[in-house]
């Protein structure tokens, strides 16, 4: 039992990994990028970059205040706004990370998927309104203004902390490509890719960052749908293939017979594991409500001319967000097949540092060398678009929520200044940490939005919706979430030299049933402890932000809404220190 515990938590903590088994087995498949390939995919990436740079100088000229550079004046569309927001949140782990979890999952990671998809649905109904209606700039605003100027330094210290998780693994998956694909040394291409991103973000602010968005959208359902298609088709599956998402479905039969057990939710490669109703009830729990918290995703709204507009574009974001997930699905289905079916009975095995880049592998092995090369190009303009939503994020959150607060008379052009310094020198410290990157870092994602569930959306949610929420209950809270969620992780459920959460297989998620749902309970309970708000222009603001143009004091006062959030937390905690 412990060696399948083991073989599980390093399955997650390095998804390429194979078994020994199967590596002594076989022998090793070696992929090489062919010249072709690697012309290709330098010729698109320097075009890329030429562009967005170009657009980032454009943008410059349309930046003159504040709004402008944090907001883009308040002024994008929701198709354009719903692509942003798609590049936005599919990072490079996500493009070819993705790849290589279905390959070794299978699934399981269906549900990783849905979770995912259920925070954007949570996020339209419960948050994007009343942030927009609200109309700053951050979430960490938001917080500061409802809760106080602690609540705000408390948040900016989670915002970068969490951004540093998601933002190290982007440079680094960066620097690989130039690695893998170019032959380029390591620091070389992580410094260039570093630096390109940097600077047309720190240009161009938000306008430089929403159009690259927006075009980095649209380059990266295109560089993986064509060669999916071609892949598929030349695989078998008929003219279905057309429309990636379904269109394996002709293949499905080879699937079975190869591996029968491919649709089974508590089955991977590595055998059968016992995935739990509570395992599942954590990855909805860790990842969707972390999707709700993080701040570059609700940073997007901010930038909505409106409240129906901002509704919209949650709207095409799901939606091209849910299709290229489900091409992702597509392009893994036919990876796996190809190895289990094609490269096994040539008695060879995929090479395990080849499984995150399974895209480029298969483009490689069925499309033209113009084509094969598109999954590069997409797989960079989606590390470089979250690369910029984190940097701007931060460039916020320091030099406009943190020196505001310090310097609270300071004029536009100072605060524009102060932005773009602090943008610049995010960019460049990621950089640095990327260079020599911790042994965490191909988790470091997921713990990101573990982070996020545990100090975020407890204080978002309960300070839209509930009046008595106030500065102690939500400072704690926050601070106690961002506590248990980093120490659970790192220590792998153990508190002051206990083991105090039994984490199970695949387990590092478990941690965010106890450390969100701490937070939640922690900030209702204090909340009431020391008597809710009173500060009767907070509780205004909170009418004003649902839409309503008259107060009353009765709207969203009652606490049986908090009582029961506290309830529900607190069974949360307790149940997930029971052993399996």
């Amino acid at each position: 039992m412990k060696r399948l515990i083991f073989a599980i938590l390093a399955l997650l903590s390095s998804p390429a990994l194979v078994s020994a088994a199967e590596e002594a087995a076989k022998n090793i498949y070696k992929f090489e990028p062919s010249k072709a390939l690697s012309m290709y995919g330098l010729i698109y990436t320097v075009l890329m970059v030429v562009v967005f740079l170009y657009v980032g100088y454009l943008s410059q000229k349309k930046t003159s205040t504040t709004d402008d550079y944090y907001t883009a004046g308040r002024g994008i569309g929701a198709l354009s706004n719903g692509l942003a927001m798609t590049s936005n949140f599919l990072s490079l782990a996500t493009f070819l990370g993705f790849t290589a979890l279905i390959w070794k999952l299978q699934f399981l990671l269906v549900a990783f998927v849905m979770a995912w998809m259920g925070g954007f649905v949570m996020i339209s109904i419960g948050v994007a309104p009343s942030l927009r209606r609200w109309g700053k700039f951050t979430s960490m605003q938001f917080i500061g203004e409802r809760y106080g100027t602690a609540a705000k330094i408390i948040s900016v210290c989670c915002m970068i902390l969490l951004a540093q998780l998601y933002l190290i693994g982007q440079m680094k998956g960066v620097g690989n490509i130039f690695q893998v694909m170019f032959h380029w040394d390591y620091t070389t291409g992580l410094v260039i890719g570093g630096i390109v991103v940097t600077a047309y973000v720190t240009i161009g602010g938000m306008y430089g960052l929403s159009y690259n968005q927006t075009l980095q959208a649209v380059i990266l359902g295109l560089a993986l749908i064509f060669p999916t298609t071609i892949i598929l088709m030349k695989m078998g599956a008929g003219a279905g293939a057309i429309f990636p998402p379904f269109g394996y479905a002709k293949l499905v039969p080879s699937m079975l017979e190869q591996l029968p057990t491919y649709f089974d939710p508590f089955t991977t490669v590595m055998g059968k594991i016992p995935l739990t109703f509570k395992y599942y009830t954590a990855i909805f729990l860790s990842l969707s409500f972390g999707t709700i918290g993080l701040p570059h995703i609700a940073m997007r709204y901010f930038t909505a001319p409106s409240v129906r507009e901002g509704k919209k574009a949650t709207l095409w974001g799901i939606l091209f967000i849910g299709m290229v997930f489900l091409t992702t699905f597509a392009i893994g289905f036919a990876a796996k097949l190809y190895t289990v079916d094609v490269l096994a009975k040539q008695g060879l095995a995929l090479n395990p540092k080849d499984a995150d880049i399974l895209v480029v592998v298969m483009s490689q092995a069925f499309a033209p060398a113009w084509i094969a090369a598109l999954p590069i190009a997409g797989a960079m303009a989606a590390g470089l678009s979250t690369i910029g939503g984190l940097l701007m994020v931060i460039g916020t959150g320091i030099g406009h929520d943190i020196y505001t607060t310090i310097s609270p008379n300071a004029t536009e052009e100072k605060k524009m200044k102060m932005g773009l310094l602090f943008t610049a020198i995010g960019g460049l410290a990621t950089i640095g940490m990327a260079l020599n990157p911790p042994k965490f870092l191909l988790t470091s994602v997921i713990w990101a939005f573990v982070v996020a569930a545990s100090t975020f959306t407890p204080v978002l949610i309960l300070g839209i919706w509930w009046k008595g929420a106030n500065k102690i209950g939500a400072n704690l809270g926050m601070v106690v979430g961002a506590f248990l969620s980093v120490t659970l992780w790192w220590t792998k459920g153990k508190l002051f030299g206990f083991q105090f959460i039994n984490m199970g297989p695949i387990g590092y998620l478990m941690g965010g049933i106890f450390s969100a749902s701490a937070a939640w309970f922690i900030t209702v309970v204090a909340s009431l402890a020391t008597g809710g708000e009173k500060d009767e222009e907070i509780r205004r603001v909170v009418d004003r932000i649902h839409g309503w143009n008259d107060y009353s004091e009765e709207r969203y006062s009652g606490n049986t809404f908090a009582i029961c959030c506290a309830l529900v937390a607190l069974g949360m905690m307790v149940w997930s220190t029971m052993p399996y």
